[in-house]
């Protein structure tokens, strides 16, 4: 049997706890500054590392900023992935997925600051395919493919959920792909409406708002 290597191991959570500082520093000071202004030298202060130390853990401030809301997205889908699993019906899956990611969102208001302050890469992030990616003169940086297949990846978790409801008659028969790019358009529109939050909502009065519009709309119901 090979013997442990603990001398490694130590190293290794040691590295992995480092590594979680920075993320950690970086976030606060892109919720702060946004991608642009923020500096490797601002983000080494915050962690109170060098910034050569830094560089041993990430190679630029794209790539921190990208395992920042990488990870974001990798825990949303995680969890609403957890949610169409459950033995409930369409509706309730659909409810506590608008759930989950409105208390996410107001979990990590430091990433909510900073896909608000970063309004036109979150917008390449969220609606547009790798291959469309602008040049590399852009301020911003390419997005990495990565990105695309985890986004997919929450997209059709949502997209299960709603043919899930089709087929059981909960819901009525719709182009599956243009319901589940509407509700996310729905959620981020909402959480993220900036200047026009004139008005405050518990996640609970957000997920019935949200969940009500979507699944009923405006149009009044008229009776025979």
């Amino acid at each position: 049997m090979k013997k442990r290597d603990l001398r490694k191991e130590r190293e290794q959570l040691r590295r992995d706890e480092n590594k979680r500082f920075i993320l950690r520093a970086a976030e606060k000071i892109f919720a702060q500054k946004g991608f642009s202004l923020a500096t490797m030298d601002e983000i080494a202060e915050e962690a109170q590392f060098s910034k050569a130390t830094i560089y041993q853990y990430f190679k630029s401030k794209r790539e921190i900023f990208f395992e920042i809301i990488y990870k974001f997205f990798e825990e949303v889908h995680q969890k609403i992935k957890n949610v169409q699993l459950k033995k409930t019906s369409a509706e309730e899956k659909l409810r506590e997925l608008i759930f989950y990611i409105g208390s996410y969102y107001h979990k990590k208001k430091n990433i909510a600051r900073i896909i608000i302050m970063e309004k036109s890469l979150m917008k390449k992030l969220l609606h547009v395919n790798s291959k469309e990616q602008t040049a590399t003169s852009s301020p911003h940086p390419p997005i990495p493919d990565f990105f695309m297949v985890k986004l997919n990846d929450i997209f059709q978790v949502m997209c299960e959920i709603i043919e899930e409801g089709v087929k059981t008659g909960e819901f009525r028969k719709v182009d599956v792909l243009d319901a589940s790019s509407i509700l996310g358009a729905m959620i981020r529109g909402f959480y993220f409406r900036g200047p026009l939050r004139n008005k405050e909502y518990s996640i609970e009065e957000s997920t019935d708002l949200l969940h009500s519009f979507f699944l009923n709309g405006i149009k009044k119901v008229r009776h025979a």
